[in-house]
């Protein structure tokens, strides 16, 4: 297996797992404003997905992307930006896919939610790593050319 493939499965098996934390902290915020205190669907859905974007912010800096070159990737209000742009341009797909899977198929909300969060986080996926903790345009040395293989060149 090529090393740079096995560089970038490592990382996505990585950024599934904060993913299936932030999951965790969604669903479990969602549950207990919607279902248990009975906020509206889109109020609890809000504070449960920014509720679980900070929590992932946290974990892909520090661990899924913690290993890019530090003079190479923004500072982190930059990255934190970034990642509040990307999810929610997320959030806004997964609000439409939960108000049609429990308003209009009667799927139930927790489980519409669920459902909505996973067909999200691809593009989340992406876009993170295009973009969000993109390493820069600096020219790399030969020993670090090839570093870290899944990076993707920054979009401006």
């Amino acid at each position: 297996m090529n090393p740079g493939s096995l560089a970038s499965w490592k990382r996505y098996l990585i950024f599934c797992g904060v993913g299936f934390s932030g999951l965790l902290v969604d669903l479990g915020l969602f549950h207990l404003l919607h279902t248990r205190t009975g906020w509206p669907l889109e109020a609890a859905k809000v504070v449960a997905a920014e509720t679980a974007l900070l929590n992932n912010f946290l974990w892909n800096d520090r661990w899924t992307f913690g290993n890019r070159p530090k003079n190479s990737v923004a500072p982190w209000p930059r990255r934190l930006l970034r990642f509040h742009l990307i999810c929610l341009s997320g959030i806004a797909l997964t609000l439409v896919l939960l108000g049609l899977l429990h308003r209009w198929a009667g799927v139930p909300a927790d489980l519409a939610n669920a459902i909505a969060i996973v067909s999200v986080s691809g593009w989340n996926f992406v876009w993170s790593r295009r973009w969000g903790w993109a390493v820069s345009k600096t020219p790399a040395t030969p020993a670090s050319k090839h570093s870290d293989p899944d990076s993707r060149p920054p979009v401006p």
